[in-house]
């Protein structure tokens, strides 16, 4: 195996914190929709919004026509402004160990899927982390979101790296798949700490 010379992370659950929970409750009481309501809608139309395709108001009007309801321009400008920010908390554990690798000799790149409107709460929860990534991948910026094998392509040519020196770290699991069949290490993200032990483990 070549050696790992690149650690690449992605934003949503591991550069920042989980997803905040009190968002399902907020929307329920704007929408009456359900979390697996919500959740289903995600499922089949999310991709568009990392992709750039639709904006998190047309995401959120495109689950209202799934579920036969209409919302007024006002909530859905109030259900996007909640989704985003359930999203921007930074989580400090991941920036000090990436802090780390960066001083220890590896590059550094962020691969997420996000649409480029959201860039605002991006810098909220992780201008730090940007200042050190040398490359990053935003899916909304290029029109492809993974698990498409062309993102990874895309980051690995950024980074100038070839793929099997690469490790990424991500919280879906067929993300981190998907970067296993482009030639990646790759590891299912659940804390900074168990990332950090299972990377040691990986290079030792």
């Amino acid at each position: 195996m070549k050696a790992i010379k690149g650690i690449v992370f992605d934003f949503g659950g591991v550069i920042s914190a989980a997803h905040d929970v009190t968002f399902w409750e907020k929307a329920k009481a704007l929408t009456g929709w359900s979390r697996e309501e919500i959740w289903a809608g995600w499922r089949r139309h999310r991709w568009m919004l990392d992709a750039d395709f639709v904006t998190a108001q047309g995401l959120y009007h495109l689950i209202g026509q799934d579920l036969g309801k209409t919302l007024d321009g006002k909530t859905l400008d109030a259900l996007a402004e909640m989704d985003y920010d359930s999203w921007a908390v930074p989580n400090p554990e991941t920036l000090a160990w990436a802090k780390e690798l960066k001083a220890a000799g590896f590059k550094i790149g962020i691969l997420t899927n996000m649409p480029t409107n959201f860039i605002p709460w991006f810098n909220r929860a992780a201008a730090e982390f940007r200042a050190l990534a040398d490359a990053e991948v935003i899916s909304g910026a290029e029109h492809i979101v993974k698990p498409d094998p062309a993102i990874y392509a895309l980051m690995a040519q950024r980074l100038q790296l070839p793929p099997e020196a690469l490790c990424f770290f991500d919280d879906m699991l067929p993300n981190v798949e998907a970067a296993q069949r482009c030639g990646w290490q790759a590891i299912q993200f659940t804390s900074a700490a168990a990332a950090r032990e299972a990377l040691n483990t990986l290079i030792s």
